[in-house]
């Protein structure tokens, strides 16, 4: 049987943490399991500043052998229109050329990916499978990135209604989003809510690394880390993420904040400084992603640095799933995702309504009965949630049809291509 051909279509870098800790588990898992039946070519930006490293090498030749093609286009910073514009016409020849060759179907991964891919796909003759599809402009507009007035953000949300009326299949994280398509917009396509999840047995807690890294941190074990994988700024809280630590250092002089960040740790150490955060209190590192659980164990607590707002209940945090699955509680704002429901529910994290001094300085009772609690009960507590939440096994429903056993994003791949 020749396998069906099918595009994969990124705003991203290949090697974006979202991409590998969410949307290649769900690739190589059907690759590994259903050989030959599809043949899958990603098409990504990749920036000359992040060449790949030698495992990611490695990895680049294992998603070979399962049957991954790869073509990378140069990316241009930048939110100027000129280099938009490049950027789309570079990925409408890299996928004409792949609809030339035979491939009829296009997956796209997030909401602007998601955009361009419509474009493509109405022009190509293609049908179109929006993966993560989440609401970009409504986020840019929450965050005061985007004015509701502003003929960008007129033009972004249009494009994405549009984009969800053309597609065949969409996919989202959180039941708002599966109310907004089927009974605000009445799209045709078939929805399935597929939250970002976690591979649990990456992150699975080493007592081991755990100790090792704190030493390396001059951490004794009985000191208290908060941790904080990513960006500042944009969608993210910006410097409220240093005034929460300085605020919670008041209530307690002997917590340790760990940031984890791809951005200049000068700009970063410059809030820090700026809020009155002592340097010993804190550090910032950057870490690959094969690198990432190792400094997860080190912590005792996660952060969630998402400001709330009406289109955020619309988001899946990928970072709730590793948090949960490593044995952390974290911190998130009201209205975010499902995920401040979730611990609420479960007894695995503190909601917030903003990173503002009374939330923090009120979240603290809570945070600390948390800290108090046996450490290790608390650890099986998060992780069991986890599992059962954002575990990548939960999404693998354990269906056969005619002895196929059928992962969870086949039934979307079989409607794209029927």
């Amino acid at each position: 049987m020749t396998p069906t051909k099918i595009t994969v279509f990124f705003y991203n870098r290949l090697f974006d943490p979202l991409i590998m800790g969410n949307f290649w588990v769900f690739i190589a898992d059907i690759q590994t399991r259903l050989p030959d039946q599809f043949q899958f070519h990603f098409i990504t930006y990749e920036n000359d500043a992040n060449p790949l490293t030698n495992t990611q090498r490695i990895q680049l030749a294992e998603m070979k052998r399962l049957g991954v093609d790869w073509t990378p286009l140069p990316w241009h910073p930048g939110a100027g229109a000129r280099n938009k514009m490049t950027d789309i016409f570079a990925g409408f020849r890299a996928v004409a050329w792949q609809r030339a060759k035979g491939s009829r179907h296009v997956v796209s991964y997030n909401s602007v990916a998601g955009s361009f891919s419509y474009l493509y796909a109405r022009v190509l003759g293609m049908r179109l499978y929006m993966y993560s599809y989440e609401p970009h402009s409504e986020y840019s507009l929450d965050n005061g990135i985007l004015s509701e007035s502003s003929l960008q953000y007129r033009a972004l949300h249009a494009l994405e209604r549009r984009a969800a009326q053309f597609a065949t299949v969409i996919s989202s994280g959180t039941r708002f989003m599966q109310a907004r398509l089927e009974h605000d917009w009445e799209v045709k396509a078939r929805f399935f809510k597929i939250p970002s999840v976690t591979d649990e047995r990456k992150f699975a807690f080493d007592g081991a690394v755990r100790a090792a890294r704190r030493a390396e941190l001059g951490l004794t074990d009985d000191r208290k880390v908060l941790l904080y994988p990513g960006k500042f700024g944009g969608l993210y809280y910006d410097v409220e993420v240093a005034q929460m630590f300085r605020w919670l250092l008041d209530a307690d002089p002997t917590l340790f904040f760990l940031v984890l960040t791809p951005q200049p740790p000068e700009t970063v150490k410059a809030m820090f400084e700026e809020a009155g955060v002592p340097p010993e209190s804190y550090t910032v590192r950057r870490a690959d992603y094969d690198d990432v659980p190792a400094w997860f164990w080190a912590a005792d607590f996660g952060v969630i640095a998402v400001p709330a707002g009406p289109s955020k209940r619309f988001i899946s945090n990928i970072k709730v799933g590793e948090y949960l699955c490593a044995g952390l509680p974290f911190l998130i704002t009201e209205g975010v995702s499902e995920d401040y429901l979730f611990a609420r529910e479960y007894d695995v994290g503190v909601v917030v309504k903003s990173f503002d001094e009374p939330s923090i300085r009120g979240a603290w009772p809570e945070m600390r009965a948390l800290f108090d609690e046996d450490q290790t009960a608390l650890r099986v507590r998060c992780t069991r949630a986890g599992r059962a939440y954002r575990g990548f096994e939960t999404l693998r429903p354990p269906v056969v049809v005619n002895k196929d056993v059928r992962s969870f994003m086949r039934p979307a791949l079989n409607l794209l291509i029927h």
